[in-house]
């Protein structure tokens, strides 16, 4: 796995549309060059990942492939996934770069952002069971929906960020 995350982190930037994904097609050309025991989009094309990997120990590896234009992913409505290694690759910089979700997105801002969620839904609920909520004779309803963006000087380039080679190194290094 060593070697194929190195040969990863060679990749130029290749876009990643839904009707064309030329960087999933990068990334599976070099699970077949490492003769790597793999299944694409295990859970379908719509959800994480977009690759799990068997090893020979019988472990799996989640892995999702993220391009933008921009120097930082888009998330949309999902978190990074714990355990899942993303690869990313940058048109501004027409290059790549790995890592664990977990060293992206730490543990108690996951908690954080998990209240935040159970909280608002329970604002929702207290609205929802209003008697007027439902008197709406056209059905109108409200929901929540989560939405994740990065924002901030030095914090969101994915490839000057000062823990970019170590979050690098975490996925090299992994004893998988």
């Amino acid at each position: 796995m060593n070697q194929f995350f190195q040969d990863v982190l060679t990749l130029g930037y290749k876009s990643n549309s839904q009707d064309n994904p030329l960087h999933e097609h990068q990334v599976e050309e070099l699970l077949i060059k490492h003769n790597i025991n793999y299944v694409a989009q295990p859970n379908g094309i719509q959800n994480s990942p977009d690759f799990r990997v068997t090893l020979e120990n019988g472990k799996t590896i989640d892995i999702e492939c993220k391009s933008s234009k921009q120097t930082y992913p888009t998330y949309n409505g999902g978190l990074p996934k714990k355990g899942v290694v993303y690869i990313f690759s940058s048109a501004k910089y027409d290059d790549t770069t790995v890592y664990f979700a977990e060293d992206v997105v730490s543990e108690r801002k996951r908690e954080l952002y998990n209240q935040l969620v159970n909280d608002l839904n329970s604002v929702l609920k207290t609205y929802q069971l209003d008697a007027g909520w439902n008197e709406d004779p056209r059905g109108f309803d409200f929901y929540m929906r989560a939405m994740y963006t990065q924002s901030g000087a030095g914090k969101k380039d994915y490839f000057t960020h000062s823990e970019r080679k170590r979050c690098e190194s975490n996925v090299l290094n992994h004893r998988w």
